[in-house]
């Protein structure tokens, strides 16, 4: 009977002393993961905001291409109307 009783205590003391570990490594993998989000999210915010200014860059240029584009159609419409009097 005090062996069952030895064995009692001493597999609870096993299980307290694996219940201080889980949470020790708990601890450890919360404090990882809130290291790394904090690494992650200033570098994600900036990415962000580095493809915002690219998008708007895209924008202007493809505005500014569609100014030029309509800017040589209007040219080679007057050279053609030009060219065409000329060999009337």
């Amino acid at each position: 009977m005090f062996l069952g009783r030895l064995d009692k205590d001493d597999l609870s003391t096993k299980l307290g002393q694996l219940a201080r570990k889980i949470e020790e490594v708990k601890v450890e993998v919360h404090d990882a993961l809130v290291k790394k989000h904090g690494e992650f999210y200033p570098l994600f915010d900036a990415t962000l905001q580095l493809r915002s200014r690219v998008t708007d860059l895209r924008t202007d240029i493809d505005a500014e291409l569609a100014a030029i584009e309509k800017q040589v159609q209007l040219g080679i419409a007057v050279i053609t109307v030009t060219l065409n009097n000329a060999s009337d």
